[in-house]
C-alpha cells in the first residue's frame, strides 16, 4: 500500500509537489514491520500489494489554487469550479415524518429509551446535604458520644440496614436514638450517605461502624482503601464519588417502589399517587431533594408542610408521576412526543434538571414535523434554547421541511421570517422560492399582498442565470397574478444582500501540510485559523470568512493530535515536524483565548504521529500512531488539571493513520493501518477503565485509513480516506443500537488525510489530498443528516492535508484585532 506514492504507511507526505530531491529522499523512506493484529483484527482487513507501493508515481502537476501565504490575513477567496452532481430537487429528498401522530405507539415498553439526568444526583444530594446542616425535615436524631446528630433516615436507610429497619418501624421510637460506635466512624457514614466519599477516618473506625449499621457498600470502600494502602489494589476497578452516589439515590428511589417509610401522601386531581408496593405515599425529605417545586411546598411553613396528605387539583396525575419518578432517579421514559409534555410539565412545575434533560433530547430528536410541532411553543418563558435549536434546524433544513405535510400550516410570518434571514441554508437560491411557491399552493387563500410580501424574501438577486430560468418556468400557483413574479424578479437588487451564518462555536484548524506561497517547497504549517462565518454569493459560490489565532512554534508540525478541553483549551501533540521518520515529536501545547502564545506543557511519554487525540471524562487520550516508522499500540492520558501524562491500557495491537470519536461517553476507534500495512476495517470500543480494553464491533464496509470520524445524532459517520483502490469517497454511518452500518451518499471529491468537525449539527470535511493526483485540497464539504446530501460550504485559508480540527465554545471569546484572533476575557492559568 501507499500513501501518495512513498513508503507503506504515511511516510511520503512531502511527494506532493515536490522538487525531484524531494521526491527521491520519499522513495527512500520505509516503515519496520511490528507484529500483526490479533486475528479479531484481521478478519476485517485486507492484504496490501505486496511491494507496499500502491499507485504509481504521477509528474508533478501545476496547482489550481491561488497562492494565500499563512502570514497574509488578507484572505482571497478561492474559485469554486468543483465538480460534482446536480442539487438535489425536492423530490428526490428523503421523505421527513408526515407528523406526529406517525411516531410509533408509546405503549410499547421495550422501546422506550431511558433518559437519565447526569446532574440530577449530585443536586439531589448537595440539597440533601444543605438540609442537613440547616436542620430542615430531620426525622431522626442519633446519639453518638454525647453528641446528637440530627439526620434523614430515608438517606441512611439507603446505605444502612439498620436505619431501613428503623424507617419500617422496627426500630423503636426512642429519640434521640443512641449508636455504640467511634464518633470518626459515624461521620465517615454521613459523609458516605451524604457525599458518596468516607472522608478521612481511621479504617478501623470505619470498619467497626459499618458493621454495626449494616452498610455492605461502605465496609467494600474501606476494604478498597486499605487494600491500596498495601499497594495490593492497584489496578482494581472503583467506583468513583459520582457512582457511589448514584447506587446511593438507587436505594432511595428501591424504598420508595418498595413502600418503606413513607411519610406524605400525594393526590392529583381526583386520583391518589399509588406506589407499585403497599404504601400509598412518597418520602417527605426525598421529594424536598429531588424537585424544587416540592421542595418549596414542603419548606414554605404553609398547610402542605405540615400534614400528612397533599391534594394538588391543579396538577394532572401524569404530571405528578412524572415529577416524582424523576425526583427519585433523574430518569424520564418517553419517546418525541412524551418528552415534549414532560418538558410542559418540568417547566411549569420548576424542574429545572428535568426541563434540562427534556430539552437536550428533544433537540436530539429534532425532524421536519417535530420542528413544526414546536412552533406554538416558539415564545414560551423557559424553552427558548429548544426553540432556538428548533429554529436552526428550520434554517438549515428548509427544502425537506418544504415537503413535510404539516408545512402548508406554518405562519406566514414565520416562514417569511426564515425566508428573509441570512442564515438560511440552502444549496441554492431557488430552494427558497420552490419553498415559497409551495406554501403558497397550499394556501390559494392568500391574499395577494401577503404573498408578495412573503416572495420578497426570496433573494432573486443571488439567482445565477440558470435558476432565473427554472424560476420562470416553475412559475406562481393559479390563484396569483402571472405578472407578480415578473415584477419582483425585476425589481430585486443585484446581487442582492447575501446570505451568511455564524456559527455558535469556533471552528479551529491547526497546523497541517502545506505548500510555500511560491509553490516551490512543502512545508508543515504553523497557521491556526477560525472561521468565523459562511457566506453564500451568487449561484453555487460560497466562501469562508477565517479569522487567525496566534500561530504554532516554528517549524510548524503535521499529522499531530489536537483536542478542545470543555471548549475553552486548545491541546496540541505529537505529529511530526519534517518529512523524515524520525522528526516525530513528543511535545504538547496548550493556548486558550486570555494567551497570546501557546504554552509548552507535559511532553507525551512516547514520540507519536498519524494518531487521533480525544476527550474522555474530561481527560485527553492520544491512541496509538506511529514512531520512527513503527506503528504503536500505546495509550496515553492527559489530565489537564495536573499536567500529567500517564499510560493507559493498550490498543489490542499497533495501529496508525486510524480514526477515534466519542459517542455517548464511549470512545470508538476505527480503521486505519496495522503495523505490516494493512488496511483495517474494524471498529472498536475502547473502555480504558478495563484490563482488556478493547471491544471488536461489527466492521466498516471499506477497510480505510486517513479518514474522518466524528459522532452526530447517537451515530458515527465515517467519511474518505485511502484503502486498497486508492482514494475513497466512501461514506457510511454506525448505529451502536444495531451494530451496523448504512453507506450514504459520497463524498464529492477525495479528502484523504482531512480534518473533520460537528459544527451545528453537520459533519464537516476540511481539505486532505487525492492519492491519485496528489494535489492538496482546500475544499470544505459538509453532509447535512436531515438532507441526506453534500454541500461545499467554501476553501480553506490554504490548501493543507494531515492536520486535526477543534471546536471552541464562543460565548466565551471575544473577537479583537480585526478578527485576526480570539481573546478571552478570564485570568490565565
Amino acid at each position: 500500500m501507499g500513501w501518495r506514492h512513498g513508503s507503506s504507511g504515511l511516510s511520503g507526505s512531502s511527494s506532493c509537489l515536490c522538487s525531484p530531491a524531494a521526491i527521491q529522499q520519499t522513495r527512500a523512506m520505509s516503515v519496520s514491520d511490528t507484529a500483526q493484529f490479533s486475528s479479531g483484527l484481521e478478519s476485517v482487513s485486507l492484504q496490501v500489494q505486496k511491494d507496499c507501493l500502491g499507485l504509481p508515481l504521477p509528474a508533478p502537476r501545476t496547482p489550481c489554487w491561488p497562492p494565500s501565504p499563512d502570514e497574509d490575513p488578507g484572505l482571497p477567496s478561492f474559485p469554486l469550479e468543483e465538480p460534482g452532481p446536480r442539487p438535489l430537487m425536492p423530490g428526490n429528498l428523503p421523505s421527513p415524518a408526515s407528523s406526529l401522530e406517525e411516531e410509533e405507539d408509546e405503549d410499547d415498553e421495550d422501546a422506550v429509551e431511558a433518559l437519565r439526568s447526569e446532574e440530577h444526583t449530585s443536586q439531589f444530594f448537595a440539597e440533601a446535604q444543605r438540609l442537613r446542616e440547616q436542620k430542615l425535615l430531620l426525622d431522626e436524631e442519633v446519639s453518638v458520644a454525647g453528641q446528637v446528630y440530627g439526620v434523614h433516615r430515608v438517606i441512611l436507610a439507603a446505605v444502612s440496614s439498620l436505619f431501613r429497619e428503623r424507617l419500617l418501624g422496627r426500630g423503636g421510637s426512642r429519640i434521640p436514638f443512641s449508636l455504640d460506635v467511634a464518633p470518626r466512624g459515624w461521620e465517615a457514614m454521613l459523609t458516605f450517605a451524604y457525599e458518596g466519599v468516607l472522608g478521612p477516618a481511621p479504617l478501623g473506625d470505619v470498619l467497626a461502624a459499618s458493621e454495626v449499621l449494616g452498610a455492605p457498600r461502605m465496609k467494600a470502600a474501606a476494604l478498597r482503601r486499605r487494600a491500596e494502602a498495601e499497594n495490593a489494589g492497584e489496578d482494581e476497578k472503583k467506583p468513583s464519588q459520582a457512582e457511589e452516589l448514584r447506587e446511593n439515590l438507587r436505594g432511595i428511589e428501591f424504598l420508595y417502589r418498595e413502600g418503606v417509610g413513607c411519610d406524605l401522601k400525594l393526590e392529583a386531581g381526583s386520583c391518589q399517587l399509588r406506589g407499585e408496593g403497599l404504601w400509598d405515599a412518597v418520602h417527605r425529605a426525598a421529594l424536598a431533594c429531588g424537585s424544587e417545586f416540592f421542595g418549596a411546598m414542603l419548606l414554605s411553613g404553609m398547610r402542605e408542610s405540615q400534614g400528612t396528605e397533599v391534594s394538588l387539583h391543579t396538577m394532572s396525575t401524569q404530571d405528578l408521576r412524572l415529577l416524582v419518578s424523576f425526583a427519585y432517579s433523574g430518569v424520564v421514559r418517553a419517546r418525541w412526543p412524551g418528552l415534549l409534555r414532560a418538558a410542559q410539565a418540568a417547566l411549569q412545575y420548576q424542574s429545572s434538571s428535568c426541563l434540562d434533560l427534556c430539552q437536550k433530547a428533544l433537540a436530539r430528536g429534532l425532524n421536519p414535523a417535530r420542528c413544526l410541532a414546536l412552533f406554538p411553543m416558539a415564545e414560551v418563558p423557559g424553552l427558548e434554547r429548544l426553540w432556538n435549536k428548533a429554529r436552526h434546524y428550520l434554517l438549515t433544513h428548509l427544502p425537506a421541511v418544504a415537503l413535510c405535510p404539516t408545512f402548508p400550516f406554518l405562519p406566514v410570518a414565520c416562514l417569511a421570517e426564515l425566508l428573509d434571514s441570512d442564515e438560511l441554508y440552502v444549496q441554492e437560491e431557488f430552494e427558497a422560492f420552490v419553498a415559497a411557491r409551495s406554501w403558497l399552493d397550499a394556501n390559494p387563500e392568500t391574499q395577494e399582498s401577503d404573498a408578495k410580501a412573503l416572495l420578497q424574501c426570496v433573494r432573486f438577486g443571488r439567482m445565477s442565470t440558470r435558476e432565473l430560468r427554472r424560476v420562470r418556468a416553475a412559475g406562481l400557483p393559479p390563484s396569483l397574478s402571472p405578472d407578480l413574479l415578473h415584477q419582483l424578479m425585476v425589481k430585486a437588487d443585484v446581487p442582492g444582500p447575501e446570505r451568511r451564518r455564524e456559527p455558535d462555536q469556533a471552528l479551529v484548524v491547526i497546523g497541517g501540510d502545506g505548500i510555500r506561497s511560491d509553490m516551490a517547497l512543502r512545508q508543515p504549517s504553523r497557521g491556526v485559523w477560525w472561521a468565523r462565518a459562511f457566506r453564500c454569493g451568487m449561484g453555487l459560490v460560497r466562501t469562508v470568512e477565517w479569522g487567525r489565532l496566534p500561530a504554532l512554534p516554528a517549524p510548524g508540525r503535521f499529522r499531530h493530535g489536537a483536542a478542545s478541553v470543555a471548549g475553552s483549551e486548545l491541546y496540541v501533540c505529537g505529529g511530526q515536524d519534517f518529512y523524515s521518520n524520525s522528526n516525530t515529536l513528543a511535545s504538547t501545547l496548550r493556548w486558550d483565548p486570555s494567551q497570546e502564545d501557546w504554552e509548552e506543557m507535559a511532553p507525551l511519554h512516547q514520540a507519536r504521529s498519524l494518531f487521533p487525540l480525544v476527550v474522555l471524562d474530561g481527560q485527553l487520550y492520544a491512541l496509538g500512531g506511529r514512531d520512527n516508522g513503527v506503528a504503536l499500540n500505546s495509550v496515553e492520558t492527559y489530565n489537564p488539571e495536573l499536567n500529567v501524562w500517564r499510560p493507559a491500557p493498550a490498543l489490542p495491537a499497533p495501529c496508525f493513520a486510524h480514526a477515534a470519536a466519542v459517542l455517548e461517553g464511549r470512545l470508538y476507534m476505527s480503521g486505519g493501518c496495522s503495523g505490516t500495512g494493512q488496511y483495517l476495517a474494524s471498529l472498536l470500543h475502547y473502555d480504558p477503565k478495563l484490563e482488556k480494553p478493547g471491544t471488536l464491533l461489527s466492521p466498516m464496509g471499506v477497510p480505510r485509513a486517513a479518514h474522518v470520524m466524528a459522532a452526530l445524532g447517537g451515530q458515527l459517520y465515517v467519511a474518505g480516506g485511502l484503502g486498497e483502490t486508492g482514494d475513497l469517497l466512501s461514506f457510511e454511518t454506525y448505529e451502536p443500537k444495531t451494530d451496523s452500518w448504512t453507506q450514504l451518499a459520497p463524498l464529492p471529491s477525495p479528502h484523504v488525510g482531512a480534518a473533520g468537525a460537528v459544527l451545528q449539527g453537520e459533519f464537516l470535511v476540511l481539505g486532505g489530498y487525492s492519492h491519485q493526483t496528489y494535489a492538496l485540497s482546500h475544499l470544505v464539504h459538509a453532509y447535512c443528516p436531515g438532507l441526506g446530501r453534500w454541500l461545499c460550504l467554501g476553501t480553506l485559508p490554504r490548501p493543507r492535508a494531515e492536520m486535526p480540527a477543534c471546536l471552541l465554545t464562543l460565548p466565551t471569546v471575544q473577537c479583537v484585532a480585526l478578527g485576526t484572533t480570539l481573546h478571552q476575557t478570564k485570568p490565565a492559568r
